[in-house]
């Protein structure tokens, strides 16, 4: 009997090792939409564009046959959801389709706004603004179409596509319309507009994906992904962009959002992102030498791509119990209050959170976190709108009784919306919270922590407090400069280690800069852990100090268990410029459940 069970555990070895390479080497058939100019479009019965030049390049990465052939995008869709090994490379992500698919990318980010004429640009600052137009224009059955409608719309008018709906809007026939801003650049071009739109408001951030079918192996989707990093950190892939997407923001392989929320994050006179927050990620970015376009999004539309995809980073965001295990926390980088304003002229009977729940309509933001601790609370009567400018509207013009907001950003959110806040007064407080730079799940957890140092770095050398100050001078500091996120770090043991697979762990050694003794280490089986992260406790300012050069200092070794097995993290201490061999050694065993 156990003969026969090791000959079959022989042959099915053998059949999956037959397997794999026949499983790689078949084609995976791109459907192209032919008419998305410029990600792709038929010219002359060839295939071109930059998703066309793009699949080209990963193919040649790689080695993987591709054939692309065109194919309407809603008839895409269904093969794409039928059998056959397929992949749809212009696909959105959205949370609808996400378990639906495989995905590789972003291939492409491209925001979504609402579009009018020059002429009315000073009047549609906000949703509320928009919703109050005389007319707005969609395509029928477009995404724009359906999130406009669930916003409460109801000044629609439908067009057949988006060349009579654009038509529409240069000949004055409709006040808005929702655009794609990569595809409408090429809708001017071809209709030889002779003067561009004006962008108002955005709806939607568009991250593109290529989807695969579940039909494609995993391990098919993994090397085009790795592929497309390659071309990312190469440059190839940004110049590739460049020439089909001038001037537009380049995907990276991390994805940085953030929100209109002065002073902590908004878009600057320029029209560059700012705020405390923001120049804190750009100076933390200037430190680590990594490149990364800050995006403006609606906080509901960061959230929820935050909530679904690796890779993103979102700030600020407050920590509350709700979020605390669905992102990785980098901070804190500020704190704040939330309270329930009301209007001074009105007479409320709102004194506790009791009588706040029995008023008529409390007015909230979309996945605000302060939305979210009121219903936690057992709150029932909120109106919630996508705009914070929006809420600010409706509590001033009396269409909500109360609007939830914190102390730290109400005062420009009642400024930026034409109002005075002299005219709301704070009449019930819910809770005090700090905020941070937050890391979606499946984030590279080396990148986290390299992100977190580099604060705590700012927090010592007083750039931290020196760029809180420029925004808001009076804010109290103190506790944030003592307060630092951590991951769940475990220390390894100079003996046998147990780690579960995604535990981290570290180890710390001294290192000696007058002697010139370093460690090298090296993992046996780094399949099965790898290192994530590698750094020193010594200031990079005591490197000016001529009393500290040479001074004793910590490194940190930082490893992540990747799959189930064993390895063995070796340490060896020695002069790199005068031998090979060590003077000290010893070894770590791991293994990994």
């Amino acid at each position: 009997m156990k003969s026969t069970i090791s000959k079959k555990a022989v042959f099915s070895i053998i059949i999956v090792l037959f397997l794999a390479p026949v499983a790689m080497a078949q084609p995976i058939t791109f459907l192209v939409n032919p008419d998305y100019d410029p990600f792709s479009y038929l010219e002359e019965g060839h295939l071109k564009g930059f998703l066309v030049d793009l699949v080209g390049s990963l193919e040649s990465e790689t080695g993987i046959d591709v054939e692309m052939k065109p194919v309407k995008f809603d008839e895409a869709l269904e093969m794409l959801r039928g059998e056959g090994r397929y992949c749809l490379p212009s696909l959105v992500f959205t949370t609808q389709r996400k378990a639906l698919y495989h995905w590789a990318g972003p291939v492409a980010i491209t925001n979504t706004y609402l579009y009018t004429r020059e002429e009315l640009s000073g009047e549609f600052k906000s949703l509320e603004d928009a919703r109050n137009a005389n007319s707005v224009g969609v395509v029928s059955e477009y995404y724009s179409h359906k999130l406009l409608e669930e916003q409460g719309f109801d000044n629609l008018i439908i067009f057949e596509d988006e060349e009579t709906l654009l038509e529409a809007l240069l000949d004055g026939e409709i006040d808005l319309a929702p655009f794609n801003s990569a595809v409408l650049q090429e809708l001017l071009k071809r209709e030889q507009a002779s003067y561009s739109p004006v962008s108002t408001v955005a709806i939607d951030l568009d991250m593109t994906y290529l989807g695969f079918s579940k039909d494609v192996p995993s391990e098919i989707v993994s090397a085009f992904q790795k592929a497309l990093d390659g071309l990312k950190r190469s440059g190839f892939f940004s110049e590739l962009y460049g020439e089909w997407f001038p001037g537009q923001p380049v995907p990276g392989i991390y994805t940085f959002l953030t929100e209109e929320y002065p002073p902590v994050t908004f878009r600057g006179e320029d029209g560059e992102p700012t705020g405390f927050v923001t120049e804190m990620v750009k100076e933390i970015l200037r430190r680590i030498d990594m490149s990364g376009e800050i995006l403006i999004v609606p906080w509901s539309i960061g959230y929820e791509l935050a909530s679904n995809l690796p890779n993103v980073f979102l700030f600020s965001m407050d920590q509350t119990e709700q979020r605390r295990e669905n992102f990785e926390w980098i901070g804190p980088v500020g704190k704040n209050t939330a309270y329930l304003y009301g209007r001074k002229e009105a007479i409320s009977t709102a004194t506790d959170l009791e009588s706040a729940k029995r008023v008529a309509a409390i007015g909230t933001t979309t996945n605000w976190w302060t939305e979210q601790l009121l219903k936690e609370m057992g709150f029932e009567n909120l109106v919630s709108s996508l705009d914070p400018l929006d809420t600010v509207a409706q509590l001033v013009e009396g269409e909500t009784d109360l609007a939830v907001f914190t102390d730290l950003t109400v005062g420009e959110l009642v400024k930026n919306a034409g109002y005075s806040i002299d005219g709301l007064e704070a009449l019930v407080e819910l809770q005090t919270n700090y905020f941070y730079i937050a890391a979606s799940k499946g984030t590279n957890l080396g990148l986290i922590l390299n992100f977190q140092k580099t604060l705590e770095e700012m927090k010592r050398d007083g750039s931290f407090e020196e760029t809180i100050r420029e925004f808001v001078p009076n804010m109290l500091v103190t506790s944030l400069l003592w307060n630092s996120s951590q991951l769940d770090v475990k220390g390894l043991r100079t003996s046998m280690n147990t780690l579960s697979v995604g535990e981290i762990a570290s180890m710390e050694l001294q290192e000696n800069g007058s002697t010139g003794y370093v460690w090298d280490v090296k993992i046996t089986n780094p399949n099965v852990v790898s290192l994530i992260y590698e750094g020193s406790t010594f200031e990079k300012k005591c490197l000016d100090d001529s009393e500290l050069v040479g001074a004793p200092y910590n490194v940190q070794w930082v490893f992540e268990a990747q799959q189930p097995g064993e390895t063995v993290v070796i340490f060896s201490l020695r002069r790199p410029w005068e031998s090979v061999h060590p003077i000290q050694t010893f070894a770590i065993n791991i293994i990994v459940e």
